[in-house]
């Protein structure tokens, strides 16, 4: 591809101006920056008050498309053409870099710290730099909102490679249409793309492989041409004007509101929530976006004051550096397992090291770099000229990084995460005999199964509905609970598969229920209700969940509001408070239970239906 794009003569207006759109430093959409990358890392560190923080990175697609357009329409409307190689080269050196010291000091790190138990992350590391992260999640049915052993360091880098394919695309897509259509047409064609994206994303999901979605750039591109659209609807205007008493309340109101609205989905907003992928979540996500950055581009009105603050454009301006290097840090450190103390010290110490890395990043990576430094070594090196001490550090820790990937140990991951969140058919059907699920023990257990013991009849028959807590746990159950017994898990099963799995299963099994979902995600009470009704009377018992995650409390509070409106039918088997008070039950994942924990956990559902 040559230097320069020229594209077909581009309706511009006669009285476009001759200032550079677009390319003007907006603070107010620094501090939107900081908001959406607070609202990641309040997520990753699984604040119960940031259930949404994952939409976070719909916030940066959006900002992203709306930039990127910008910076494109601006050189069209002074040039006539768009230089993309000059494009690329500019993404490039504002990326790639800081891209580069986060993945290969991530593998450094990683295997300083965890030694023979670092996970193999060569697969990772080449798809991140090949902007893949994305669809080589897709490939390998990765989940992203649950994963109870230690996911990859790597894992966030997914939404980098989204908009890296969006970066190469989307210039030539844009100057190509921009020489045969109307600025007004393409906003429009740009808009429907848009809804294209999102219609994809409700038509492909799955909750099965939620991944697909997810991660896909095909279902998860709404947000940047949303903000792509914004772009050319306001271009090619110069610099705003400051607007007037009326228009600056109207745009107050506006955006105002649109980031209060914002601001609570990043707190309310469940990932397991059906609407979200099946009705367009994500694109509302990115409409309330836009509003928000029409009205903070407009000069000296409360919300550019709100988001201009000193403080959030600090971290705006670093936001990048603060998503790169935050997950890293929070899959190494996590409270109680590899950092003594309590969570919220943990997590102070987390945030600090954050804002630490990035700014160090800022200043010596990505600002030297954004100024040309790579070229000047570059020449400096074909001249021969004489390197300085800190660049002799660096590419010696660039080549004991390389070295690192090509020769570091090849010890896999211990443990499966869970699966991605799912919804059972109309009607599942029973295996062919009680009984006969293999058990899966936990993937962090070492311990082998204890062989099956005889049982006492009386509890036998029971239904043991469940997810990778229950599948692991099968010989234990059917030892404590007898002949008889049906052991139905699967893993990353949610509980809103279980009202549809009950009801299969009562039609044709007389025995007792026992339930033991939630541990992947939210539990509703429309669902607990249904499982209720599902077993047609009979002797119910819940099992809470004992599970480091923040929908535990509001999943064992229902459950145990369920028992105390059902007595005489519906048992509470309170596994959170066995763990409490014995965490050794459980294995290095915090969640699935060990040889001992399976043991315990059969006993208490077999006490359970005692009662």
């Amino acid at each position: 591809m040559g230097d320069e794009f020229r594209a077909a003569p581009v309706r511009i207006p006669p009285r476009a101006p001759a200032v550079r759109p677009g390319l003007r430093h907006v603070p107010a959409l620094d501090g939107l920056r900081a908001v959406a990358v607070l609202a990641v890392l309040a997520y990753h560190l699984d604040l119960t008050w940031a259930d949404g923080g994952f939409l976070g990175v719909e916030v940066f697609f959006t900002l992203s498309g709306f930039l990127v357009t910008g910076l494109l329409a601006a050189e069209l409307a002074r040039r006539g053409r768009v230089d993309l190689a000059g494009f690329y080269r500019a993404r490039g050196r504002r990326l790639v870099p800081a891209l580069v010291v986060c993945v290969l000091g991530t593998i450094v790190l990683d295997t300083a710290v965890l030694g023979t138990d670092a996970p193999d992350l060569r697969a990772d590391a080449v798809a991140a730099f090949a902007y893949a992260q994305n669809w080589h999640l897709v490939l390998d049915h990765v989940p992203y909102a649950e994963a109870f052993d230690r996911p990859s360091p790597l894992l966030h880098l997914w939404s980098l490679a989204v908009e890296g394919q969006l970066y190469l695309v989307w210039p030539v897509v844009l100057v190509a249409v921009l020489g045969v259509l109307h600025r007004r047409l393409v906003v429009v064609v740009t808009l429907a793309l848009a809804g294209l994206s999102a219609y994809a994303m409700a038509v492909l999901y799955d909750p099965d492989d939620v991944g697909r979605v997810y991660y896909g750039t095909d279902t998860r591109a709404a947000g940047f041409l949303v903000g792509a659209a914004l772009a050319l609807a306001l271009w090619p205007r110069a610099a705003p004007r400051t607007p007037g008493r009326v228009l600056g309340a109207v745009l107050d109101l506006a955006g105002g509101t649109a980031l209060v609205v914002l601001l609570v989905g990043l707190v309310v907003t469940s990932e397991f929530d059906d609407p979200l992928y099946q009705r367009g979540g994500f694109a509302g996500t990115a409409l309330l976006t836009a509003v928000v950055i029409a009205a903070a581009t407009r000069p000296r009105t409360r919300l550019t004051t709100v988001l201009g603050r000193a403080p959030l454009v600090w971290l705006g301006q670093r936001s990048y550096g603060i998503y790169l290097y935050h997950w890293p840090i929070v899959v190494l450190t996590r409270p109680g397992v590899d950092v003594p103390g309590p969570a919220w010290l943990v997590d102070l110490g987390r945030i600090a090291a954050t804002l630490l890395v990035a700014e160090v990043s800022y200043r010596l990576v990505e600002l030297p770099m954004r100024r040309g430094a790579l070229g000047r070594w570059a020449e400096a090196l074909r001249h021969g000229t004489r390197w300085s001490p800190a660049a002799g550090l660096a590419a010696a820790g660039l080549l004991v990084a390389t070295l690192t990937l090509s020769c570091g140990p090849q010890v896999a991951l211990p443990g499966t995460p869970a699966a991605a969140p799912t919804i059972a058919p109309s009607a599942p059907a029973p295996p062919p005999a009680p009984a006969t699920t293999p058990a899966v023990t936990s993937p962090a257990a070492t311990a082998p199964a204890a062989p099956a013991a005889a049982a006492p009849a009386a509890t036998g028959g029971a239904l043991v509905v469940g997810d990778s807590v229950v599948l692991g746990s099968a010989d234990a159950l059917e030892a404590a609970l007898g002949p008889g017994t049906t052991v139905d898990g699967k893993v990353g099963r949610q509980f809103d598969r279980g009202p549809a799995i009950v009801d299969a299963w009562t039609a044709s099994h007389p025995g007792p229920v026992v339930v033991h979902l939630g541990s992947n995600g939210i539990v509703r009470d429309e669902d607990v209700a249904q499982i209720v009704d599902a077993t047609r009377g009979r002797t119910l018992v819940f099992v809470n969940v004992a599970v480091p995650r923040r929908w535990q409390e509001p999943d064992n509070e229902l459950l145990a509001q369920t028992a105390a409106e059902h007595p005489g039918q519906v048992v509470l088997v309170d596994w959170a408070a066995l763990v409490a008070a014995d965490p050794g039950l459980l294995g290095p994942d915090h969640v699935h239970p060990n040889q001992r924990g399976r043991e315990a956990l059969a006993a208490a559902i077999r006490a359970g239906l005692a009662r």
